[in-house]
């Protein structure tokens, strides 16, 4: 979530819509029965007597104005929200998460499941009676080939590192690995096709061997390579989800054969045959996807469970922020995607408030305001009515507090790719800057020493965060409260730039008679995607501090849609970039991982060197059992990455999310990549 991406909804730091844990939950089989949201209240609470009542125009319909829209709806290769949400709702996993918890699950399109002694071989009792949209029926042959697809699909830009890790074993996060073990044909569909026909259905075998269906008993048996204790936490999310095998064959995606899967290996989305279209078990139908205006879902009439209370969710995607606040002034959306640094505006229309628990682990029930005071912050801007005040009759409801599983940081590109558009003359002439411009660093702890936390978290989050210390979350192996972590420091970050060395003749920049990046300068853009303000101020603080180090140092703010954005990252063309990452299960690899050697390390391009250091640290912690011991060696990890600085970690939100107080049932889980509409309702 994110989770590359970590993106457009939930709790992410950029634009905080409404969408903590613990250790996965023993493995156990679980009792053969549905989700514990069977189905969506039937009718909303009573309004008590001098309440006033919050009615929707239309309560069939949801509609959710937001930045930007899902890059594609294929769960091969959805690793972003915006996404995410849509496939959570549209499709469905083997098993899902047990109401707001993480690490508690429930069987879904599994009615049971049994795990061997040694902890790796996983039996799932498929559930019968099951139909996809297109009325075809639900098989376990149809959910064998889901994963097997998903794997060989592979690629640095989805999220099948979560699945190839398990199945291949520990380090091995792609199947060109198997080919491959060098790593040479990594994200390279051409390169891998022109590999020894032999190896190549090797590794499609073992894949094949691997998930075993029998339709005759209705099983899927999983062999992994090793016992992975998250794995269910693993298949729960997007990425289990479960296709029609005949359907996705039918519109091009993989045939099945051993003998071709490598034309199907790292599809970039604009190529990906299931992008646009979807076909799942869900609660949800995809009606139609108008890109760049809207998505609309439609119910499920013929769902194995109860039918939604809702007939139809919209998707509006509206980038700019005045628009999205007059549709939630005038009720024309439920939910809109509020900037962090735009929140006040809602603030003040706050009724109804529920605040996070933190002892309770949930939020805590609904709580009438009766006054708002903007010059505080956080929960202290509203006062909750006494008992039988009616309040101040606001029509927003708040939910404020929870500690956020999600992050966004800036992500330095080491060597900048050729086809860039924004590294200017992309040489050290004062106009542009070298493709290696990061590489060097001491220009990395130069843009480090010149970042303003405490104006960003002021500023964009009104006081509500804190700075990331480390990559590990609260709770988590690895978490050090009080680990070195850089702040703004002119001096120190003039130093940095004086030392760096980018023409290479071995002479610092300060002291350099032939003039190098401190008498020469540089002039680079900074990309967010358009909407994204909270994004486009960490540039134009960094842009502030470098015209006060050095007036000769030039960064200028470019907004890009959404799509283009996501794509220029994953191309490696951007100088840095601002990102976010959504938990994809509670577990400290899940955060190290991606940022040191997986999705975010490959779009960094950094060096091999540097990821060989990074890779030989986690693969211990991820083997570790010993908490002691497994904190002791993501310690490592954190040392390691806070003298390199590839990445500024900036901070981690509290949720201060919204919605109409006419909307009611949302399972507010922070791991989900979104909402999930199955047992939403309005009055």
């Amino acid at each position: 979530m994110r989770k590359f991406f970590a993106l457009l909804s939930l709790l992410v730091i950029a634009s905080m819509a409404l969408s903590a844990c613990g250790a996965p939950a023993p493995a156990e089989a679980p009792a053969a029965e549905a989700p514990a949201a069977e189905a969506p209240a039937a009718e909303a609470p009573a309004a008590e007597e001098g309440m006033m009542e919050y009615k929707s125009a239309d309560p069939t319909t949801f509609v959710d104005a937001g930045i930007g829209e899902p890059e594609t709806l294929d769960p091969a290769l959805a690793y972003e929200t915006s996404g995410g949400e849509i496939i959570q709702n549209v499709y469905e996993t083997l098993v899902f998460y047990d109401g707001e918890a993480t690490d508690k699950f429930v069987p879904m399109l599994a009615e049971s499941w049994e795990i061997s002694d040694d902890g790796a071989v996983y039996t799932f009792k498929i559930r019968s009676g099951v139909k996809f949209h297109d009325g075809a029926d639900l098989t376990p042959s149809d959910v064998a080939y889901s994963y097997q697809r998903g794997l060989l699909y592979g690629g640095y830009s989805g999220p099948q590192w979560l699945l190839a890790e398990p199945f291949f074993g520990i380090g091995t996060d792609d199947v060109s690995l198997l080919v491959d073990p060098e790593g040479n044909l990594a994200d390279d569909q051409e390169a891998l096709k022109a590999a020894d026909p032999e190896l190549l259905k090797a590794a499609c075998e073992k894949v094949t061997g691997a998930i075993v269906a029998d339709d005759a008993a209705g099983t899927v048996t999983m062999t992994l390579a090793q016992s992975w204790g998250p794995f269910i936490a693993t298949i729960a999310n997007s990425w289990g989800s479960i296709l029609d095998q005949d359907w996705a064959v039918a519109n091009g995606a993989w045939d099945g054969s051993c003998d071709t899967w490598q034309n199907f290996y790292a599809i970039p989305s604009e190529n990906d045959p299931l992008t646009t279209i979807a076909n799942g078990t869900g609660a949800f139908k995809l009606d139609h996807w108008t890109q760049g205006e809207e998505l609309v879902m439609v119910r499920n009439d013929n769902y194995w469970r109860e039918p939604a209370k809702l007939e139809r969710v919209v998707f509006k995607s509206i980038d700019e922020w005045g628009t999205r606040f007059a549709m939630l002034q005038a009720g024309d959306a439920d939910q809109v995607d509020v900037p962090a640094e735009s929140r006040s505006q809602v603030d003040e229309m706050v009724g109804e408030m529920q605040v996070f628990d933190l002892a309770a682990n949930t939020y805590g029930d609904p709580q009438a305001v009766c006054e708002y005071d903007g010059s505080l912050q956080g929960v202290e801007k509203f006062t909750p009515c006494a008992a039988g005040e009616a309040g101040n009759g606001g029509p927003i409801r708040l939910f404020i507090g929870r500690p956020s599983l999600t992050s966004q940081d800036l992500f330095m590109n080491f060597n900048v790719v050729e086809t860039s558009n924004y590294i200017g003359s992309g040489k050290l002439d004062g106009n542009g800057i070298p493709l290696d411009f990061f590489s060097d660093i001491h220009v990395r702890k130069g843009f480090a020493y010149a970042f303003d936390w405490d104006t960003y978290i002021s500023d964009v989050f009104d006081g509500e965060a804190v700075q990331q210390p480390v990559l590990a979350r609260i709770g988590m192996a690895g978490y050090q409260g009080d680990a070195p972590v850089y702040s703004l420091d002119l001096e120190k970050a003039t130093a940095e730039f004086k030392l760096a060395d980018l023409d290479k003749d071995g002479i610092a920049a300060g002291d350099d008679p032939e003039g190098d990046l401190w008498t020469t300068g540089f002039r680079m853009q900074a990309l967010y995607n358009q909407g994204n303000t909270s994004r486009q101020i960490v540039s134009e603080i960094l842009s502030s501090s470098m015209a006060e180090i050095n007036e000769l140092f030039v960064i200028e703010t470019v907004g890009l849609p959404w799509p283009t954005f996501l794509r220029t990252i994953r191309a490696k063309e951007a100088p840095y970039f601002v990102s976010g990452w959504v938990e994809d299960i509670h577990d400290p690899h899940n955060w190290y991982q991606p940022y040191m050697i997986g999705t975010y390390a490959s779009r960094q391009n950094l060096p091999a060197d540097l990821k060989a250091q990074f890779s030989d640290i986690l693969d211990r912690g991820v083997g570790e059992t010993d908490p002691a011991k497994r904190q002791a060696i993501y310690e490592e990890a954190n040392a390691l990455y806070y003298d390199q600085v590839p990445t500024l970690l900036l901070a981690t939100a509290t949720s201060h999310g919204f919605e109409q107080r006419w909307v009611h049932g949302f399972i507010h889980n922070p791991i989900f990549s979104g909402n999930y509409f199955y047992t939403a309702y309005k009055d």
